[in-house]
């Protein structure tokens, strides 16, 4: 679903409280009804002031004493929403996992009555590496390599402007280099040209001729990553 901020939500608290926000949460099959919630009107242009987005749809599940919603919402995360639940039901502690990859952020926060204490938030690419580095790699990889693949990443200098590339540890990124020349079957290749011969750029080929091809006045010559 496009511009769609997924969430997932864990609620725990006083039982009786739990029971009544699950009733309140789960009157409307399939999404969330703000109004009878909150028990008040919401006039449209309040709505993201309010509630922190214009609607939410999660699964709601309700087990072992923990209430927990996932599922998606406009845009952004409906923060404001819990941050009332927590100030009308003092008990519940809230921790809210939200990510959005087209508008590229997530983030993870507790909620209760006192505030809300953000644990991490970042774009989207460091909340993968937050939550799993080992993961985000093996995803950041399979992502890169599509890129190459299809042209749409054809430089070194491209690579390390990407936010995706720049989650990426340090002491990671040779490696990362090396296999994504090992996954695409691409060599890498210093390209300049005679009359700037100071400016270099490493171009991801499968051969030297592809780039002599588009840059006949270019010098070429493969190097190691």
């Amino acid at each position: 679903m496009a511009n769609s901020c997924y969430n997932s939500i864990s609620i725990t608290g006083n039982e009786t409280e739990l029971d009544t926000l699950h009733r309140l949460l789960t009157k409307e099959d399939g999404y969330i009804d703000f109004e009878h919630v909150l028990g008040r009107e919401i006039p449209f242009e309040n709505i993201y002031e309010v509630v922190g987005t214009k609607w939410f749809v999660p699964d709601i599940t309700f087990q072992d004493k923990v209430l927990k919603l996932t599922g998606d919402s406009a845009w952004s995360p409906p923060v404001p929403l819990f941050e009332s639940l927590a100030k009308t039901y003092p008990s519940l502690h809230i921790t809210m996992d939200f990510e959005e990859l087209g508008m590229c952020f997530g983030g993870r926060l507790e909620i209760d009555h006192k505030g809300t204490n953000i644990i991490f938030q970042g774009n989207y690419w460091q909340y993968m590496a937050f939550l799993d580095y080992e993961s985000f790699l093996h995803e950041a990889t399979l992502e890169l390599q599509c890129q190459i693949e299809t042209s749409e990443l054809t430089t070194v200098s491209q690579l390390g402007q990407m936010r995706l590339y720049q989650c990426v540890a340090e002491p990671d990124r040779p490696k990362l280099l090396k296999r994504l020349l090992e996954l695409t079957g691409m060599g890498l290749y210093a390209v300049t040209f005679e009359k700037n011969p100071h400016i270099e750029e490493r171009i991801f080929a499968t051969c030297p001729e592809d780039i002599k091809e588009q840059a006949p006045n270019a010098q070429v010559k493969r190097v190691e990553p």
